[in-house]
């Protein structure tokens, strides 16, 4: 199972992908009904969009957020600043 790992707003939660994605919300997200949904075919609008609804927000809460699609699955969403 993957996760969504998510710093906003000074805390991190880690989210599962299906509690991001339900099937019932893939309309609203911008996903086409039938479509196989897995983290490798979500783009980053529609993680944006998913972030959004989840924590009942505007969209453009997360417009300046970096999404780093990981090969194991994972998706971490934090902000756009550099490290190191």
């Amino acid at each position: 199972m993957s996760e969504v790992h998510v710093m906003y707003r000074g805390k991190q939660e880690d989210i599962s992908f299906e509690d991001l994605f339900p099937a019932e919300r893939y309309e609203a997200i911008g996903i086409a009904p039938g479509t196989e949904v897995v983290p490798s075919n979500v783009t980053d609008n529609q993680i944006r969009a998913a972030l959004a609804q989840y924590y009942d927000v505007g969209l453009n809460e997360f417009s300046d957020q970096y999404i780093e699609k990981n090969p194991n699955g994972n998706i971490t969403i934090r902000a756009n600043t550099p490290f190191g």
